[in-house]
């Protein structure tokens, strides 16, 4: 053996025994439970970094065998894997085909394989000047929208139906109406009326305004105003458009023609903005985190009149808010909350602030001093960034969800419907309650539908009418 592959040999070893020692040396305490598991699951893992992120999820990148992976714990427990994915020709042909479609002129940058739950899908990133976005398929190459499966979900939406919660003027457990924004609009921060039917809305990393029509369903304008920034919220006022920086940067453009008007950055006391509110000639800048200086419970508001020097409004306390919460739902609060504002408006009747938080999903409601505060469902509202209270009391609120799927029920042969399985819940339906959806050739008790797999397109058939007729209608349409 030569001298060069003896030496070679001693380091190979030599750097083997220094990998082996760090499981137990190198991770925090509190991490040493994660590196565990993957070792576990992969004894020769190479872990390249363990990540505490946002809504309680800690993420832990390594190489197995050669092979980028990524593991995200919750609670201890794993909630989903990432991998290399390895495509075949034809299902990479359909995804190919669907991008060229959507995404014209974007790059494929990679794609993952992701496990989580019971199902398994891929993640594909596309790249356009600099900007990272994800478009999720099945395993067959079809369009698929994910589930809210990496949200914090520390209530669902059947404990809340079951609460007496606060009034917020609200029924935030069963909206009105639903609007499903198009993929590009995946992660708007930002929304605000900006006519009877539409709004303009932002997105996290895009300087771009889109002004969409709330009726077709469909983006009418869009208004590029500047380059790559993470821009967190929107507001109009007559013909102008003010966008937020998270930096606390404030962009003004055109509404007509999208033309920037000006920009401005002032000194403000904390480093990360996320909420903007106009009312008038007044502007109400929101902060996410504590002051520079001062104390870390603190959330500042600043206002602005007449384009005048920013000073500070209201400070809100993230302590009182969690323990206000703690008074209201005791049996929800074993795990604690976090409060990092992520929107705010003022009722345009009553005058009450109200502030939402995008990571534990709360609603807190200010008049003088904090008078409630809301939890919110995962089930309805997925990263809530976005509140708006129009004058004719109506709320917006920014959501990322699932169309589901559909049931009709039935009391006192009256029919109310389509509702999500979680809105069934909401409306504490019984064992004995009437339901019916597509699959089912009749009305059936609640407790008999234990999957459901068909989003419901077709109005239920109504009672009384024969089953055989209803059966023909459905296989001769």
């Amino acid at each position: 053996m030569k001298l060069q592959e003896r030496t070679s040999t001693i380091t190979s070893i030599m750097l083997l025994l220094v990998l082996a020692s760090i499981p137990e040396r190198s991770f925090a305490q509190d991490d040493r439970s994660y590196a565990r598991t993957v070792y576990e699951r992969c004894p020769d893992a190479d872990i390249l970094k363990i990540q505490h992120a946002e809504f309680d999820l800690v993420e832990v990148d390594y190489l197995c065998n050669g092979k980028k992976m990524e593991v995200g714990f919750r609670n201890g427990k794993v909630v989903y894997e990432e991998q290399e994915a390895d495509l075949d020709a034809a299902v990479f042909a359909k995804i190919q085909q669907a991008l060229g479609k959507k995404y014209p002129g974007w790059l494929l940058d990679e794609i993952s394989l992701i496990a989580a739950k019971d199902t398994t899908f891929l993640k594909v990133e596309v790249m356009l000047d600099g900007v990272e976005h994800n478009v999720f398929f099945t395993t067959t190459g079809r369009k698929f929208k994910p589930d809210a499966l990496l949200a914090s979900n520390k209530w669902t939406l059947c404990e809340l139906a079951a609460t007496d919660l606060p009034n917020s003027g609200y029924d935030l457990l069963a909206p009105d109406s639903t609007y499903h924004l198009p993929d590009v609009l995946r992660e708007v921060s930002g929304i605000a009326l900006s006519g009877p039917n539409t709004v303009v809305c932002v997105q996290d990393e895009l300087g771009v305004v889109f002004e969409y029509d709330l009726v077709n369903d469909a983006i009418t304008k869009i208004h590029r105003f500047t380059d790559i920034g993470d821009f967190e919220d929107i507001a109009v006022q007559g013909d102008v458009i003010t966008v937020l920086r998270s930096d606390g940067k404030l962009h003004q453009l055109d509404r007509k023609t999208g033309k920037l008007l000006s920009e401005r950055l002032d000194p403000l006391s904390s480093l990360n903005y996320e909420g903007l509110f106009q009312d008038g000639t007044h502007l109400f800048i929101l902060g996410k985190e504590a002051p520079v200086i001062g104390p870390a419970h603190a959330r500042p508001i600043h206002h602005m009149h007449n384009s005048g020097t920013p000073e500070l409004w209201r400070t809100l306390d993230a302590e009182e808010v969690s323990r206000v919460f703690a008074t209201s739902f005791p049996e929800l609060a074993h795990h604690g909350v976090r409060f990092h504002p992520s929107a705010l408006a003022i009722h345009p009747i009553t005058g009450e602030l109200y502030v939402l938080s995008a990571g534990d999903r709360l609603l807190a409601i200010y008049g003088d001093t904090l008078r409630a505060v809301v939890p919110l469902p995962a089930e309805r509202f997925y990263k809530p960034e976005v509140v708006h209270l129009s004058d004719t009391v109506r709320s917006i609120s920014s959501m990322q969800q699932q169309k589901g799927k559909r049931y009709f029920i039935r009391r006192h042969d009256r029919i109310s419907g389509p509702f999500t399985k979680e809105e069934l819940c909401a409306r504490r339906i019984e064992d004995g309650t009437q339901v019916w959806n597509e699959e089912a050739f009749d009305w059936h008790e609640a407790y008999t539908f234990d999957e459901l797999c068909v989003v419901l397109e077709q109005p239920p058939p109504q009672p009384g009418r024969k089953l055989w007729n209803w059966f023909r209608w459905r296989t001769t349409r």
